[in-house]
């Protein structure tokens, strides 16, 4: 097989969803850690490499890609078997376009959103964002996926694809704050059903790894403790939710008083 090599930081849920599929389809890739918050993006050969100064970035011999979405393609388009039934790369084109319309998804509406209120904690402190706007858009987008599981068992169709992994690392994320299993009964069963099934995936402990390093990075930056702990209880992630959301709407009460 030829070279590959994967500059990575697995803070990132895009480049967790590339370790994942890496893991799936068995693949030798060699790991270039880059840390995002020492600045490992912007160095000089990092840059010459990718000017996006963006992780994941894929070198395969001579071609460099620098969107997760697009080496998730190109990974299953070079290395999926093709007598592999239920392939996460379809074969039919409309199955594919599928594929396409959810991964454009996760890059324009949910990644998005969730870059949008983490990258808000880090730059000024938990206290300092809008909770009550990002969980309105946050949870529109959860909306959003019930609705795409009405049509299938798996975001893409009936059985899981790229699309679901890369959505998967994301949601996660997202899930540290605004907990699915909150509105399991009524708002998004399909949505925590298929949540469920994701991570027990043989796979998803790369997820899980790189998900935790995260939660510790923003607490770090963001001076606060994320209300959905890893390990809580449904109904006490809850709680500690709407505990949080009270305070944070205090504390910028407090703020504009003094103003």
């Amino acid at each position: 097989m030829s070279k590959l090599a994967l500059y990575y930081d697995d803070v990132s849920p895009p480049v967790r969803s590339c370790m994942m599929l890496i893991k799936l389809l068995d693949l030798d890739v060699e790991y270039k850690y880059v840390d995002l918050f020492k600045g490992g993006q912007l160095e000089k050969s990092f840059l010459e490499l990718n000017p996006n100064h963006t992780v994941p970035t894929l070198v395969h011999d001579n071609l460099v890609i620098t969107d997760s979405h697009i080496i998730l393609t190109h990974l299953c388009e070079k290395f999926e078997k093709d007598d592999k039934d239920d392939k996460l790369w379809p074969l039919n084109y409309e199955e594919r376009i599928r594929v396409w319309n959810m991964l454009f998804f996760e890059g324009t509406v949910l990644f998005r959103r969730d870059s949008e209120f983490l990258s808000g904690i880090v730059r000024g402190g938990f206290a300092s964002v809008d909770l009550t706007l990002h969980e309105r858009k946050l949870l529109e987008a959860y909306n959003m996926m019930e609705t795409y599981l009405r049509r299938h068992k798996y975001m893409a169709g009936d059985h899981m694809t790229i699309a679901d992994i890369s959505i998967v690392t994301t949601l996660s994320t997202v899930n540290l704050m605004f907990p699915i299993a909150a509105g399991a009964a009524d708002r998004w069963p399909l949505l925590n059903d298929w949540f469920g099934r994701m991570q027990a995936l043989p796979v998803y402990h790369i997820n899980q790894t790189g998900l935790e390093k995260l939660c510790v990075v923003i607490e770090r930056f963001g001076k606060f403790k994320f209300p959905n702990s890893i390990n809580a209880a449904p109904e006490e992630k809850q709680h500690q939710k709407d505990v949080a959301i009270e305070e944070a709407n205090a504390e910028c009460q407090a703020k504009a008083a003094e103003k």
